[in-house]
C-alpha cells in the first residue's frame, strides 16, 4: 500500500484494520501507528500507538520508536522534530512478554507547502505526477479534490468552505494559494471564509495564484475586492499552461516575469478597490461588497433578477407562455439557482402535490379564503419537512452526502417556493384543477428555461460581478419589450390556418 499519495492530515487506517483482524484472527500483540504521513521540517509532530493491540492486558507492553534520521523514543506517545527534508523509515516495535509486533511506514519531511484547490477530476493524474515532482524538490503538493460542482450556488460554495476548513492547517503554514476552480468561484469563497475566521489569518505573505480558462480583464475587476478583502502579498491570474511554474518555481523567482517569458497570459493583482467612477458606479459597489466579505453568490443573484425578469416578460410578451405574472417565475428561477434544479424540481412538486391534497380535504368545508389558505399553507410546510426528512434520509445512497448542509444554508429559497401555493391554489379556485396545472407546468417550462440560460451560463455570471452595468442594458430591452405590439409565436401557432389563408387569398 502506498501511503505516500495519503494528504497531510489522513491518519493510517490501515494500521487500525490490521490490529481489528488481529483481534478477529489472532491472539497476538498488534502494533498500530496512528499518525500523519507528513510533516513539515523544524516543526513538532506527534505519534500514538494508542490502537495498538495487546491481547494479554495483565503484562506490560513496551513501545520504542525509529524516526529513521537516527533518533529514536520510547513510549506510548512521543513526539519528534525532523531537521531536515526527505523521506525517512517511521518504525513501531511494540512487546508485549516474549511477543514482538511491528509497523513501519514512510514519513515525508517537507520544507514547505502548497494547497491547491481544483475539480479539475479529468487533469488528475497531471496533478499527481506534479506532486510528485514537487516531493523531490521537497515541496508537499496538499490537493483538495472533493470539490466537483454541484447545482445550486450554495452547494458549491458550501462545498469549497467545507475544503478550506479541512485543509486549514495547510492554508495557515503555506506561503502558496493556487485556485483551479473556473473563474471567480474559488477566489470568492476563500474571501468569505477568511473573512469569518476568528482570530484572523495572515495572507500578508501568501501568494494567491487563480487558474482561469475565463476573461482575465473581467476576472481581475472581481478579484481586486478579494485582494482589498485579504491583502495577500499578490494575486495573480492565469491560465493552466502556468500551473507548474506556479508550484514548482522557487520562491526567489518571480512568477510574473517567468510567465511573461513564456508569453503565458496573466494578469497581476495588487491593489484594492478602485476609487469611485460615476462611470462604473456598481463595479464600485460589488467589489467594496465583496471586499467585506459579503458572499459573491449572493450578490450574483440579486444583480441576475433583472436578467431573468427580461427573459421572462419575452417568453410572457413574445413567445405567449402564460406565467403567474414575472414576480412568480423569476422567483422560482432564483430558487432554482440557489439550490438547484433537482433539488429545486422536488420541493416545487411536494408544493403543488400538497396544496392539491390539502384543498381536495377542505372542499367540503365551510371556511373563509384566508382561513383556508393559511390551513394549506402549513400543510404545504409539513409536506416540505417530509420531504427534507427523506431527502436526508436517502442522501448516502446517492450522490448527495452534503444535501443536509444544502439544505441549511438554502432553506429560504425552499421556503419561498412554499409561498407560490397561493397562486396556485387562487388559479385553482377561479379556472380548476386543469388550468391551474398547465398554467403551473407553463411557469415552471419558463422558470426551467431561464436556469439553464443564466445559471448554466459561466461567462454571464463573471461578466456581471465584472461589469454589473450591464443590467442597464435589459432595462433598455424591458422597453422594447413594452412597446412590442405584433402576434406572439404561440398566436402564429394556433392562428396559423387563418393566417394561411389570408397569404393564399392575397
Amino acid at each position: 500500500m502506498n501511503l505516500r499519495l495519503f494528504t497531510s492530515k489522513t491518519f493510517l487506517v490501515f494500521g487500525l484494520t490490521l490490529a481489528v483482524a488481529g483481534v478477529a484472527f489472532a491472539d497476538t500483540p498488534q502494533a498500530v501507528i496512528s499518525a500523519s504521513d507528513t510533516v513539515k521540517v523544524g516543526e513538532v509532530a506527534e505519534f500514538e500507538s494508542t490502537h495498538s493491540y495487546n491481547p494479554s492486558p495483565e503484562l506490560p507492553v513496551f513501545y520504542s520508536w525509529d524516526f529513521g534520521d537516527g533518533w529514536q523514543e520510547t513510549g506510548e506517545a512521543v513526539k519528534h522534530t525532523y531537521a531536515k527534508a526527505g523521506v525517512f523509515p517511521l518504525n513501531l516495535t511494540m512487546k508485549v512478554g516474549g511477543e514482538v509486533a511491528k509497523q513501519s511506514f514512510e514519513l515525508f519531511a517537507y520544507e514547505k507547502s502548497i494547497l491547491l484547490l481544483t475539480d479539475n477530476r479529468e487533469l488528475e493524474t497531471q496533478v499527481q505526477t506534479l506532486a510528485e515532482t514537487a516531493r523531490k524538490q521537497n515541496l508537499f503538493l496538499d490537493t483538495a479534490w472533493g470539490i466537483e460542482a454541484r447545482e445550486g450556488f450554495f452547494a458549491n460554495e458550501g462545498l469549497i468552505t467545507a475544503s478550506l476548513q479541512d485543509k486549514f492547517s495547510t492554508l495557515k503554514e503555506t506561503d502558496l494559494v493556487v485556485l483551479w476552480l473556473g473563474d471567480s468561484e474559488g477566489l470568492n469563497s476563500l474571501t468569505r471564509y477568511a473573512k469569518e475566521l476568528n482570530p484572523p489569518l495572515d495572507f500578508s505573505q501568501k501568494r494567491i495564484v487563480v487558474v482561469s480558462g475565463g476573461d482575465l480583464d473581467k476576472l481581475a475587476r472581481i478579484a481586486r475586492g478579494a485582494f482589498a478583502s485579504l491583502q495577500p502579498k499578490e494575486i495573480i491570474l492565469t491560465r493552466q499552461d502556468a500551473l507548474r511554474d506556479s508550484i514548482l518555481l522557487p520562491a526567489s523567482e518571480n512568477l510574473a516575469q517567468k510567465l511573461e517569458t513564456q508569453a503565458i497570459p496573466y494578469r497581476l493583482i495588487d491593489s484594492g478597490v478602485e476609487k469611485f467612477s460615476i462611470f462604473a458606479p456598481l463595479a464600485f459597489c460589488v467589489n467594496y461588497l465583496i471586499a467585506q466579505g459579503i458572499p459573491a453568490s449572493v450578490i450574483l443573484l440579486v444583480l441576475l433578477l433583472p436578467i431573468i425578469a427580461t427573459f421572462v416578460a419575452f417568453m410572457k410578451q413574445v413567445v405567449g407562455i402564460n406565467t403567474f405574472g414575472v414576480y412568480t417565475p423569476s422567483v422560482l428561477t432564483l430558487s432554482f439557482l440557489a439550490v438547484g434544479l433537482k433539488l429545486g424540481l422536488t420541493i416545487l412538486a411536494v408544493v403543488v402535490f400538497a396544496s392539491i391534497l390539502a384543498r381536495k380535504i377542505l372542499r367540503r368545508k365551510r371556511l373563509a379564503y384566508t382561513p383556508r389558505l393559511a390551513i394549506i399553507l402549513s400543510v404545504v410546510s409539513l409536506a416540505i419537512l417530509i420531504a427534507m426528512v427523506l431527502l436526508v434520509w436517502l442522501a448516502p445512497f446517492g450522490n448527495y452526502q452534503n444535501i443536509a448542509s444544502l439544505i441549511a444554508t438554502s432553506i429560504f429559497p425552499v421556503l419561498i417556493m412554499s409561498t407560490l401555493a397561493e397562486e396556485f391554489v387562487s388559479i385553482q379556485s377561479e379556472k380548476g384543477s386543469s388550468s391551474a396545472v398547465r398554467l403551473t407546468l407553463e411557469v415552471i417550462l419558463v422558470s426551467v428555461i431561464c436556469y439553464f440560460i443564466v445559471g448554466e451560463w459561466s461567462y454571464l455570471h463573471t461578466l456581471v460581478l465584472s461589469t454589473p452595468e450591464v443590467i442597464f442594458l435589459f432595462l433598455v430591452a424591458d422597453v422594447i419589450l413594452g412597446r412590442f405590439t405584433g402576434l406572439r409565436v404561440t398566436e402564429y401557432i394556433r392562428f396559423r390556418e387563418v393566417i394561411n389563408k389570408d397569404e393564399g387569398e392575397e
